[in-house]
């Protein structure tokens, strides 16, 4: 059977540490799209949107995204706009999406003290949390296959459910 597990959702919802905990409990390779892109250009993300543009990097994205998806068991944690690209969409779907679902009011304690992301440069507010929720939220649960609240984030409940989910939907397979 082949694994190919997606992680998707906003930013600081934990996807890169799930991502990396998951991959191990269940002795897969890990792949974190956001760190890959940032080994391949030999900077930042904050760097590349300055410097290139989002547009750029979110075809980066895409190409590491799709190059990954030839191979047969993975975890991948995606980046948060990852969803706003109908080709990755596909890609997506061509295995198991996980959301990991985190409030506004946990994302941004999460997030607030980040310079590194680039979304936050400019200040960002919880208020301007709510409208890339509102604007990305019915499409992560649209996408996904299982969704997991991250809110009150404890790891390893985190990590249980999402097992719990995996076995529950393969069995319905």
């Amino acid at each position: 059977m082949k694994n190919k597990i997606y992680l998707i959702g906003s930013m600081g919802s934990g996807k890169s540490t799930i991502g990396r905990l998951l991959a191990r409990q269940m002795n897969l390779p890990f792949f974190d799209i956001d760190k890959m892109i940032v080994d391949q250009e030999k900077m930042s993300i904050t760097d590349i949107f300055s410097k290139y543009s989002e547009e750029y990097f979110r075809e980066t994205e895409s190409n590491i995204l799709e190059k990954n998806s030839h191979e047969d068991n993975f975890v991948t944690s995606t980046g948060g706009g990852c969803i706003l690209s109908q080709q990755n969409i596909k890609i997506l779907k061509q295995g198991l999406v996980v959301y990991l679902k985190i409030s506004v009011d946990a994302q941004y304690e999460r997030v607030k003290n980040r310079t590194h992301r680039p979304l936050l440069n400019g200040g960002f507010t919880k208020e301007d949390l709510a409208r890339l929720d509102e604007e990305r939220g019915s499409i992560y649960s649209d996408v996904s296959d299982i969704e997991v609240d991250v809110s009150n984030f404890n790891k390893e409940d985190v990590l249980s459910s999402i097992i719990k989910e995996l076995k529950g939907s393969r069995e319905k397979n």
